[in-house]
């Protein structure tokens, strides 16, 4: 099996990849920066996974494309796509420019587009295949924290993944979401403590990186044959 984790050199993408590999999976390992790609390659490497570097710069979309294709052109085949690959800096809506939300719009959404699309058209050819978008608890309501451009390119997400998903599932391939809450990553790391607090998440505390993987893993898997379209919330019951 060979999956591509877009964003993978840390965070979640870094546990869904890890996750992946040690189920013994060929891994694409994608990120901006090429030496950060190529360490994390070497960190996995020295554990006995089997992982692909795929350097490439999201900021401009159309490299989303060709980074689907240089993995499976590497890896041989194309299994599963986690679009992971994101970012935002919360802004106040009166300070929003037409700039950011572009920027923001290009990483969170276009190019999620983009390489979803290259491994559309890779995955019908062998009639199965399974996409997983990681979108927000942000695409469900206003962005507080992360802005609204950041909610706006989540939400655009969600609604990228039900009309692939539609369209995908007469040829065997599924094409899920996942939104999750707040979790432990360099993102989240600023909170203070009050800010945490006042969340009320009712099982009380931020998620983990592998509770979020562990959830990709099932919707790539097998045991999910009968899902797709849908957008599993993983957040602790903070949504509720």
């Amino acid at each position: 099996m060979a999956f591509l984790v877009t964003g993978s050199t840390r965070g979640i993408g870094r546990a869904i990849a890890g996750q992946l590999a040690s189920c013994g999976a060929i891994v694409g390992i994608h990120g901006r920066s090429e030496d950060g790609v190529n360490a994390a390659c070497a960190e996995m490497t020295a554990a006995g996974n089997r992982v692909v570097p795929v350097p490439a710069d999201f900021s401009n979309p159309e490299t989303a494309a060709g980074a689907v294709r240089a993995f499976h052109s590497k890896s041989g085949r194309l299994d599963g796509l986690v679009n992971n690959a994101g970012g935002g800096k919360a802004v106040a809506f009166r300070g929003m420019t037409l700039e950011k939300w572009r920027a923001t719009f290009s990483i969170n959404l276009e190019a999620a587009m983009m390489a979803s699309r290259e491994a559309y058209s890779i995955m019908r050819g062998a009639k199965c295949g399974s996409i997983v978008n990681i979108a927000s608890l942000a695409a469900h309501g206003p962005g507080k924290w992360m802005g609204a451009d950041y909610a706006a390119s989540k939400a655009g997400l969600v609604s990228i993944t039900q009309s692939l998903a539609f369209e995908a599932a007469r040829f065997g391939i599924r094409v899920n979401a996942i939104s999750p809450g707040m979790v432990e990553t360099d993102m989240t790391s600023i909170l203070p403590e009050e800010t945490r607090k006042s969340l009320s998440i009712p099982m009380g505390r931020l998620g983990r990186p592998g509770e979020v993987a562990s959830t990709v893993l099932f919707l790539l898997s097998d045991e999910s044959s009968y899902i797709t379209g849908h957008v599993l919330h993983v957040d602790g019951g903070l949504w509720m």
